[in-house]
This record gives C-alpha cells, sequence and structure tokens, in this order.
C-alpha cells in the first residue's frame, strides 16, 4: 500500500502539477490557483485528506476528468486507483464547487459598466444594462425513453443551458437541466418564476437575442434587419434600426465569447468531442413542401387526426425523434377518405405542432399556485378568487380552468414523452445535493466520470453490472408503486404505544430542499416503520438531516441524488 501511494505521488509531482505549463494542459489552471484551490475546500471543511487520498488528488482527478473529457477507465488508470474510487471522489468533489455557487455567481452591480461608461458607441444609450442573456446546448446524457424531449436542434440529445453574463464575463445566473426541445422564451420564464431566481432590478435591462422576445427588463434586436457580426463586413450600416442592432450585437457578444470560453477550457462541455460519438442522421424534408402549406381544420378532423396517431404511438411505431414521414402521409390519406380533403403530410405536421403548443400551455397551467388536477377528467380545478385572479391577468387562459380538456388523453400519449418539462432544471441558487454513498461492490465504470450512460462495452461482459443498472431503474419506478402500501403499514405500526414519533416529522422533511416528493414519503414511511431512528434524525442539526436523508435515497435509489 506504501509503495502505490508513493507511485502516486510521484505521478501527480511528475506528470500533473510539475510546473505551471504541465499544470495548465493536464488540469486547465495554473499550478498556483490549482494549490489555493485546494486550500479553500480544506479551510471551509468542504473535502477532507483521507489516509490514502489528499485533497490535492480529489480536485485534480476532477479537474482533469473535466478539463479533457476523460473516461472512467483512463483516469483511474493515470491515478491507480479503481473505478468505483475515481466517481465517488468526482461527486464529492462536485458537490464541494456546488457549495461555492453563491461566491462563483453573483447578482450583477447595479453601476453603469466600465466598458460602457464613458463609451460613445454605447454611452448613455445602454448605460442601464447590466449584462447579457443567452442559451446553449450542452450535450446530455439520458435514458431511451425521455431521449427525445432532449434532442432539440441537434442531432443528440443535449439540455439547454441559459447564462446571464456581464461585461466583465462573469456569470451572474444559471439556469441547467431544462430539454433540449425547450424554447429559450420558456426557460427564460421558468428562471423569473423560481423563488430565488433571475432577478432584474428596477430601470436596469439584459441584452437577450429575438428568440426570447421584448419584454421589460429584456432588450433584443430588431428583427429581419442584418445583426450578426459577421453580416455586416465593408457594407455600412444604413439606417438607424441597422445601426441600433450593430452597437447591441457588439455589446451582447460578451455571452457568447463566456461560454466559447468556458467550452474551450473544459472539453466536457464542448460539442466537439471525439469521446461520444452519435450517428448523425439526415432526413429528406423535401417532399410536400411545395405549394402552399395552409389548410382549414375543423373540430372533427383535428379529434379524427389526433386518435389516429395516439393509436400510431400505441403500436409503438413512432421514433424517438417523432413520427417519421410514412406516418404523416398515411395520417393525412386517413383524414382525406373520412371528410373528403387534400391535406398533405406536411399540413398534418404544421397541424401537430398547434396541438403540442397547447399541452405544453396546460402543462404550465397545471402548476399555477392554488391549481388542483383532475386526472380522470383531465380538468385544472382553481377556486373563484384565485381563478380571478390569474385570468385578470391572463384572459387568454381563462378557457383551460375547470372544464375538462378536450383531447388531453390524446395529446398525452403523443406528446407526454416527448416535451420538455424542465423538471430536470437546476439554477445557480439550488443544493446540489450530497455525495453518493460508496456502493458495496467495487465495479468498474467504463463510461466518462460524469456519467454512466455513455458506458462502451468491454471485451468481458459484466451480466452482474447490467442487473445493476436495470435494478437502479426499477427502484424509482417501484417507489411510486409500492410507497402507498409502505406508508400504510408504518401507520398501522406506529399507532402501537412504543411507537412514538417526534411531532411534525414529516413537515421537517418538506423543509429539506433539493428532493423529489416521492423520496420525502418513503423516506418518511422508513421513519415510522422505525420510530428510534425518526428520534435521532429529529435531533439532528439541519445539515446533518441533509446528510441523513440524501444517504438513505443515495441507497434505496443509486443515481439519483
Amino acid at each position: 500500500m506504501a509503495e502505490r501511494d508513493r507511485i502516486r505521488i510521484e505521478y501527480l509531482e511528475t506528470k500533473i502539477w510539475f510546473n505551471d505549463t504541465t499544470c495548465i494542459d493536464m488540469l486547465r489552471l495554473r499550478k498556483g490557483s490549482f494549490f489555493r484551490f485546494c486550500k479553500l475546500f480544506r479551510d471551509r471543511g468542504l473535502l477532507e485528506d483521507t489516509i490514502h487520498m489528499c485533497i490535492e488528488e480529489q480536485v485534480a482527478m476532477f479537474l482533469h476528468t473535466v478539463g479533457h473529457n476523460l473516461r472512467n477507465r483512463l483516469v483511474r488508470t493515470n491515478y491507480s486507483r479503481s473505478g468505483e474510487t475515481v466517481s465517488r471522489y468526482f461527486n464529492k468533489v462536485l458537490h464541494a464547487i456546488g457549495e461555492l455557487r453563491d461566491e462563483l455567481i453573483r447578482p450583477p452591480s447595479l453601476d453603469t459598466p466600465t466598458k460602457i461608461a464613458g463609451n460613445p458607441r454605447w454611452d448613455p444609450y445602454f448605460k442601464d444594462c447590466i449584462g447579457a442573456i443567452d442559451g446553449t446546448h450542452i450535450r446530455a446524457s439520458v435514458r431511451k425513453n425521455v431521449e427525445s424531449s432532449f434532442r432539440g436542434r441537434k442531432s443528440h440529445a443535449t439540455q439547454n443551458v441559459m447564462a446571464a453574463v456581464d461585461f466583465d464575463l462573469r456569470f451572474t445566473y444559471v439556469l441547467a437541466g431544462w430539454e433540449g426541445t425547450a424554447h429559450d422564451a420558456v426557460v427564460l420564464r421558468d428562471a423569473l418564476e423560481r423563488e430565488n431566481g433571475l432577478h432584474v432590478p428596477q430601470g436596469k435591462f439584459y441584452l437577450v437575442d429575438a428568440g426570447y422576445g421584448a419584454k421589460q427588463g429584456f432588450l433584443p434586436p430588431f428583427r429581419a434587419v442584418r445583426y450578426h457580426l459577421k453580416e455586416w463586413g465593408n457594407n455600412p450600416v444604413q439606417n438607424e434600426k441597422e445601426l441600433f442592432n450593430l452597437r447591441h450585437s457588439s455589446l451582447r457578444i460578451t455571452v457568447e465569447r463566456a461560454f466559447g470560453s468556458l467550452k474551450r477550457r473544459f472539453k466536457v462541455l464542448d460539442d466537439a468531442t471525439p469521446f461520444f460519438p452519435f450517428r448523425t442522421q439526415e432526413m429528406d424534408n423535401n417532399s410536400g413542401k411545395g405549394g402552399s402549406t395552409h389548410a382549414s381544420w375543423t373540430s372533427a378532423m383535428s379529434s379524427f387526426m389526433l386518435s389516429h396517431l395516439a393509436n400510431v404511438v400505441a403500436g409503438g411505431t413512432r421514433t424517438s425523434s417523432g413520427f417519421k414521414a410514412v406516418h404523416l402521409n398515411a395520417c393525412a390519406r386517413a383524414v382525406n377518405e373520412r371528410f373528403n380533403s387534400t391535406l398533405t403530410g406536411e399540413q398534418i405536421k404544421n397541424h401537430l405542432k398547434t396541438w403540442q403548443r397547447k399541452f405544453s400551455k396546460i402543462n404550465r397551467l397545471r402548476k399555477v399556485s392554488a391549481a388542483g388536477w383532475d386526472e380522470k377528467n383531465f380538468i385544472i380545478t382553481l377556486d373563484d378568487e384565485h381563478y380571478n385572479g390569474y385570468t385578470e391577468d391572463h384572459k387568454a387562459d381563462a378557457d383551460y380552468f375547470n372544464k375538462p380538456l378536450a383531447h388531453y388523453g390524446e395529446m398525452l400519449t403523443i406528446f407526454g414523452s416527448t416535451m420538455a418539462t424542465g423538471k430536470y432544471a437546476k439554477d445557480s441558487s439550488s443544493v446540489l445535493g450530497t455525495e453518493d454513498v460508496q456502493d458495496d461492490n467495487d465495479e468498474e465504470n467504463d463510461g466518462p466520470a460524469t456519467t454512466d450512460d455513455r458506458a462502451e462495452a468491454s471485451s468481458a461482459s459484466k451480466p452482474k453490472k447490467a442487473k445493476t443498472q436495470e435494478n437502479e431503474d426499477d427502484g424509482l419506478i417501484g417507489a411510486f408503486t409500492s410507497v402507498g402500501d409502505k406508508l400504510a403499514s408504518a401507520i398501522l405500526k406506529v399507532a402501537e404505544p412504543d411507537n412514538k414519533l417526534p411531532e411534525g416529522l414529516f413537515d421537517t422533511l418538506k423543509t429539506l430542499p433539493g428532493f423529489e416528493e416521492v423520496h420525502r414519503l418513503f423516506y418518511y414511511a422508513h421513519l415510522v416503520a422505525n420510530p428510534h431512528i425518526a428520534r435521532a434524525f429529529d435531533g439532528l442539526s439541519f445539515e446533518n438531516k441533509m446528510h441523513w436523508f440524501a444517504m438513505f435515497i443515495s441507497e434505496k435509489f443509486p443515481g439519483s441524488t
């Protein structure tokens, strides 16, 4: 053991932080910055040295992984560690960095930015601008059954990450986790509606692109006017709109520079990586594009179309990226035969988008404050007081409340697994959680240290590993199906005289952030079934309660925290 430790230290000193050049090449940080970074973790108590691994090695493995997008197999070989050890300490460092979020991502200054102040190109026109907002798509590794909702404008699954950046290239707000199919305006709305989300100070504004739309606090460019700097070349400005767009673009490019700098430094964020091969699929959409795409739809035609496509989905013939042309054309023929119309597959596709937007709106309205949901009749319920208050400002949404939603069942079948819901999204104020508990086995992870889904098949297959992955999925599904039975049996047990529980136990669980409702119910059932554990849990500090809760969930649902 001592010899292996000596070899590891020798590798770190000669290959990792030998000098600034080596340190930048391997860890993407200068030597001095790296050791200050490690000292910060040690001083704050966010990481701790172990018998055989110091904080410096833990952080080096993490930075080496994200800096070069390395696989777990390569990192474990370089550092002479097991795959489980590499994964465990990767998560420890990741969550430690998450605890620094309030220091690394701060609200913007309210003073006029130095880049603008006194510069006649932008001052005084943009003196109240505090930064720029844009989104970027970063590759995501997700399960096959939800992959279609993450595959948006790129041919592979991505997450839509929105960030606000000031003119000194400092991030002031980040919201990550939205599915790749989500529109930028939807992500921005979510950021504004979060409790500790994006806030625009009174009288200030952010620069955004046209996709976000014009609203108070956000200034987009003029549409249908030259905008991007590469479009200007040697052609001078022709009018005041072009002049505004030129000034707007030269300022907003700050956020694109910030994204570019981050992706160049940490290749795990860069799409141009050779470590995640994917098959590029091209679809010929030229058929059906000729002529007019306008069509007159009746409610009966829409109902028939939705019913037909829902049956197609139920038959399992839809691809993960949507309906194939053959399915759309077949639907068009069926509608034409029934209603004596002349629709094309392209018109079916366009009309389907209208219903997709309606389904997305319904899911958003289900989250309105005080709204209930009648699963049997598909009704969004809202009492008179809240209904009047909400519809006063959102008159177009009035017809969606307190009445059955037509064709919701068909829409759920067609769009249910392809819509972006934002349930995976976390912003820069969210708690990442705690590190995963060490697994009982020491199986190696052939995928990248950041995820298990991109693993390459090894020459010797490991049925035991496949079974572990299957059990992870079954654990979550089983929680939903059996939590009611567990609660019922636990409540019966608590009726016994010796099983006294602390008062307000479930209310205490609800105050712990970062966990799903099913996890709270599952842990509550565990505490009710074990009153002595419940009493010990109630006496812990808030931080230790978080640790207990997270360890239990990590053990029961590996990979869910």
